[in-house]
């Protein structure tokens, strides 16, 4: 199968959307198949390992009145033709190009369907809805990641199918040693999104006998650096909390395989890649209730699963140094068991062959 994953910003810096394509692109390479990645953009990147890089003209200003131009003759080799996320005026357009070239199309959300995150979005909002409630009623399936994520695409377009498979991840050999006497967060400083306010406010609720020291390093987003420095002084968190730029490779290993801990104290995710990458590591986690992986992680004892109220969320964070370890082991083997590739391709492939048989077969 030769399936095209299409991001406009698909070689542009490094986001939750662009790891999860490259995840997505490295396993379905390795099952065998044939991946290319269209994007409007310099092709100058090594995270798609093999696969084919194919940019496509665009035109517009801005993320979102920016669409691409003759995409019908670009993607007719293609089996299916992925699009990644939603809001922008990208993914009509280049749903309404599969249609022309006869390729079906699938759309998967990154969890920008939560009910809280489109609550979020600017105006028109009722006529953006019915964009992307145009764009599911004519793609092939939504591709979600987790059961509550089809609930979230079938409150936009009830009659949407949807193919059930999470991104898988592998256990590495390296392995988390408890003795770190801080707590860790990375990842991107979306203040509201990610709940770093409630991190902090929390973090100052705990008597300073108590307070665990704590250390963030990110990418900037809308001002959000900024804003969480301003809310550490605010809230007298100087001597506690270091609030750093971002940091990869070796150094991210590093930072968190000598913490405490890792916490993620998120309103919403899909699938939080940070919390299952120390997971994976063995590290400890602290994860708030709202995120799709924290039923699973609660009925597994793979983490410290806790409520986003203050009052909940800093005993959570005050008792968490000293029990996180008892979940390090149950983490890992959470990983291997539930988010394992070899677990995961083959059904998502056999899902993924009967839709588009079932298109052709129309």
């Amino acid at each position: 199968m030769k399936l095209g994953h299409y991001y406009p910003h698909a070689t542009g810096p490094h986001s939750g959307v662009t790891a999860g394509i490259a995840s997505w692109t490295t396993a379905l390479l390795d099952a065998g198949q044939d991946v290319v990645v269209l994007h409007d953009g310099a092709p100058d990147t090594t995270r798609y390992g093999t696969a084919e890089l194919r940019a496509v003209r665009h035109v517009g200003k801005g993320r979102a009145s920016r669409v691409p131009i003759g995409m019908a003759e670009t993607i007719r080799d293609l089996d299916v033709l992925v699009l990644h996320e939603a809001w922008f005026a990208a993914n009509p357009a280049a749903a309404l190009a599969a249609k022309r070239a006869g390729v079906p199309y699938v759309v998967v959300p990154h969890g920008v369907f939560e009910p809280t995150w489109v609550s979020y979005l600017k105006q028109p909002r009722t006529l953006r809805q019915a964009v992307e409630r145009a764009v599911l009623r004519g793609a092939a399936a939504a591709h979600v990641w987790f059961p509550q994520e089809a609930t979230h695409v079938r409150r936009i377009e009830p009659s949407v199918r949807c193919l059930l498979a999470p991104p898988g991840f592998d256990v590495p050999a390296e392995q988390w040693r408890p003795g770190g006497d801080y707590l860790a967060w990375y990842g991107r400083y979306a203040v509201t999104n990610k709940g770093l306010d409630v991190l902090l406010r929390a973090l100052a609720a705990i008597p300073v006998s108590l307070r665990p020291p704590l250390r963030l390093h990110g990418v900037d987003y809308e001002g959000g650096f900024a804003r969480t420095k301003a809310l550490v002084s605010d809230l007298g968190l100087t001597r506690w909390v270091d609030v750093g730029g971002p940091i990869w490779g070796e150094d991210k290993l590093d930072f968190v395989l000598n913490s405490a801990g890792f916490v993620h104290p998120s309103r919403w995710d899909c699938i939080p890649i940070a919390v299952a990458e120390n997971l994976a590591l063995g590290v400890p986690c602290l994860v708030s209730d709202a995120i799709n992986l924290a039923p699973d992680l609660a009925a597994d004892g793979a983490a410290t699963v806790s409520g986003l109220g203050i009052a909940e969320f800093s005993t959570a964070l005050a008792s968490f140094p000293e029990r996180g370890p008892e979940h390090a082991n149950a983490g890992r083997r959470f990983v291997a068991k539930r988010l394992s590739w070899a677990e995961i391709m083959p059904s998502y492939l056999r899902q993924l062959t009967d839709i588009v048989s079932g298109c052709r077969a129309h």
